[in-house]
């Protein structure tokens, strides 16, 4: 038998599909001021974000950059499966920390020293003069204004004083208003306190406590919004030793000089080198003398012969009478401002970094000036790749300041809505775009929430009733399954795109949209399918930091939860039990108790427990298990809507028989029974026969009578009414 002949085959060879290219993650890079490619320097990103100046409550502008941020950091590595290496710092020391852990030190003195209620009056007389002269020199209009507002306040509550006194109120009511005045006149009499004893505090625990504790507040408010902690946590505090090597390096390479105890950044001599040059954020600001100013905190008093040139920032200041202080070579000082960051951020990740990140007001002059000291450190011109900025948060259109205290703290917003709606409002905006935190922005988040979560009951529900099943497929499951795709398609490309959550939202919400009509539209659906795009949609929200759904009952329920659930029914078992025993019903009367037990299953009995159910076209229930706060919420909501709707009706029903008792009023006397019920009447109008000719009584007649000589008055004083209208 003839061997048989192998045919060399030719090695099979590949080729990419023709005019296909894979998006890729592009971020808008501040330092350029448009989208870059993003090309991490190693295998782990490195990203530096400025944290907290802790000396209050944390407000709605943390929260829009201290979320958004997480949301890029959640992207960047949930996503795109970068490791992230994530630090932030915490400023504690800082000219507005000192002002105001001295200026609550003696006010809680003052208190303790209080002996009268002449001397308050005289103290805060004198503490409001001292205001006004401020008031007197400050230029901006808003920053006035919120100051002769805090004047008029203290004005109210402590002419209420003198009239409690006046008037002989309780001693317990006097001491309460007493009380009121210290907390509302605090700000301005701890300025003048402040101006008489700021330079003897000298305990440096006063300084440290403070931030100590508006640290962990703003720890918790993170917590509570769902903010991933920092993989590392640095502070001021902490680093001075690393930041007085990092000033003298500064100096030795020839960028800084001592002058009075401080030292200074040399500004000019950076700015005239061939490899550098200063302001490569906002070049414009260049020489802006308030932003600089701002820069260099409420307690600089520096002389004009101090520096070499405006423009020059501090890299150390010498401390006065009054601040914290640490040894240095330039003698007792503290850090300056910019300079933390700049050493902290080296310190954990070296020469450069991939991300340097903070709100947009920090362009300049912090991030300008911390590029260019870290530049004169290294001097190299790569210390940070890409800075990321957030946008300005808005109240109500308005910009919001805390030196204008016109501020919504992140405890106080979290009173009126979830975390998760907010951060689905930031998800609904650009990151690094002006967001307006208003009624109309907050309820489009609640009104996405709503959507994407009744979506996930939906699909839960199916699959209880029906489990999952994979039915032949017809031309509305290509359908859907095509909207899918395009939807993953759309939702990459629009993270590709400056981690575009705006547009990704946008194509969720259509995606779903489609997938509800699908349901309506089929008697049998495919239920693998919708499992498909729902755990998608659970994927993405998720890694947002929105997850859908009430995690704890997503899965096996609680022992806490099943016997609750038991308890209920056993009181409908005990229930029924009574309706079968109860002689004096009849089928009528046991079908009014069985349906009214049933709402009250619905409506009454479960919800507490978060889980509601809705009847079915089909005549079955439909079981969602949700958020027994947000349920009973969603409940009082309604019962709130159903009434104002209810009020609504009877108004416009009380309104409408007004309108028709006027309109009885109005009619002449003479007409007013010349109807359909009469067929004959006298010379003024009284009817004489009735409609089938019947002639009317004597009694009739003088009931009439008596009818019409009311309407005539009524009508006589309505007449006047409009003649003398």
């Amino acid at each position: 038998m003839p061997k048989a002949v192998v045919q060399e085959r030719p090695d099979p060879k590949w080729s990419p599909p023709v005019g296909v290219e894979s998006s890729k993650l592009h971020l808008y890079n501040s330092l350029t001021r448009r989208k870059e490619l993003f090309v991490p320097q190693g295998n782990v990103v490195t990203w530096y974000s400025c944290g907290p100046t802790v000396y209050d409550d944390s407000h709605m502008g943390h929260a829009r950059s201290y979320v958004s941020f997480d949301i890029l950091r959640r992207v960047i590595q949930d996503y795109f499966g970068y490791p992230v290496n994530y630090v932030m710092n915490v400023t504690d020391i800082d000219d507005k920390i000192i002002k105001r852990a001295r200026t609550r030190y003696l006010v809680q003195e003052y208190e303790k020293t209080l002996t009268s209620m002449e001397q308050l009056y005289e103290d805060v007389a004198a503490a409001m003069e001292h205001h006004n002269t401020v008031i007197a020199t400050t230029t901006d209009p808003d920053k006035r204004k919120m100051l002769m507002d805090e004047v008029l306040k203290v004005k109210s509550v402590v002419d209420s004083l003198r009239d409690c006194v006046k008037t002989n109120k309780s001693s317990g009511e006097v001491s309460e208003k007493q009380k009121e005045l210290l907390v509302i006149s605090s700000s301005v009499l701890g300025e003048w306190l402040d101006r008489q004893k700021g330079k003897d505090v000298t305990d440096n625990s006063i300084f440290s406590d403070l931030p100590r504790h508006y640290e962990d507040e703003f720890n918790k408010d993170m917590e509570a919004l769902n903010v991933l902690p920092a993989d590392t946590v640095t502070r001021v505090s902490e680093y001075v030793p690393q930041i007085v090597d990092y000033v003298k390096k500064i100096i030795d390479n020839g960028y800084a000089y001592e002058s009075g105890g401080s030292v200074y950044f040399d500004v000019g001599k950076f700015d005239s080198e061939p490899n550098h040059y200063y302001a490569k954020l906002v070049p414009e600001a260049y020489g802006n003398r308030e932003a600089l100013e701002e820069g260099e905190g409420a307690l600089s008093t520096v002389n004009a012969q101090e520096k070499r040139s405006p423009n020059d920032f501090a890299l150390w200041k010498a401390s006065k009478p009054g601040e914290p202080a640490w040894p240095s070579p330039w003698g007792q000082g503290r850090p300056g401002w910019h300079i933390e960051c700049s050493a902290m951020a080296s310190a954990i990740l070296g020469e450069s970094m991939d991300i340097h990140s903070g709100g947009v007001d920090l362009k300049f002059p912090h991030h300008d000036n911390e590029l260019a000291q870290s530049e004169a450190y290294y001097d190299n011109d790569h210390w940070v790749r890409y800075f990321l900025h957030t946008g300005h948060l808005h109240i109500d259109g308005c910009k919001m300041s805390k030196s204008l205290k016109n501020f919504i703290t992140i405890k106080k917003a979290l009173e009126e809505t979830s975390a998760s709606h907010l951060r689905i409002a930031f998800l609904l905006h650009s990151w690094k775009d002006t967001l307006d935190y208003s009624s109309n922005t907050m309820e489009g988040a609640r009104q996405f929430h709503k959507m994407v979560s009744e979506f996930n009951l939906n699909i839960q529900d199916l699959l209880r009733r029906s489990g999952c099943t994979s039915e032949v497929w017809t031309s509305s499951e290509v359908k859907l399954q095509e909207v899918y795709d395009n939807a993953r398609t759309g939702v990459h490309k629009a993270l590709c795109d400056n981690i575009d959550t705006r547009t990704s939202l946008d194509i969720i919400r259509n995606m779903i949209s489609e997938a509800n009509k699908y349901m309506n539209n089929n008697t049998k659906v495919n239920s693998q399918l919708l499992v498909n795009i729902n755990s998608y949609v659970s994927k993405i929200m998720t890694m947002f930091g929105a997850p859908i759904g009430d995690q704890s009952t997503s899965g096996n329920q609680s022992s806490d939860q099943i016997i609750a659930v038991a308890e209920v029914l056993g009181k409908v078992r005990e229930q029924l039990r009574q309706y079968s025993k109860d002689q004096s019903l009849d089928a009528n009367g046991l079908q009014r108790q069985l349906l009214g037990l049933c709402d009250s299953i619905r409506d009454e009995l479960l919800p507490p427990l978060g889980v509601r159910l809705e009847d079915r076209d089909d005549g079955a229930t439909s079981i969602k298990l949700v958020n027994a706060d947000e349920l009973m919420q969603e409940i009082k909501t309604k019962k709130e809507q159903e009434l104002a709707k209810k009020q609504e009706k009877e108004k416009k029903k009380a309104e409408q028989a007004a309108k028709q008792a006027n309109k009885e009023t109005m009619k002449d006397p003479v007409d007013m029974f010349r109807t359909p019920e009469y067929s004959q009447w006298d010379a003024n109008g009284i009817p004489t026969h009735d409609k089938d000719g019947t002639e009317i009584t004597k009694s009739q007649t003088k009931k009439l009578t008596k009818q019409m000589e009311a309407q005539k008055k009524k009508y006589e004083k309505w007449l006047a009414q409009q003649q003398q209208s």
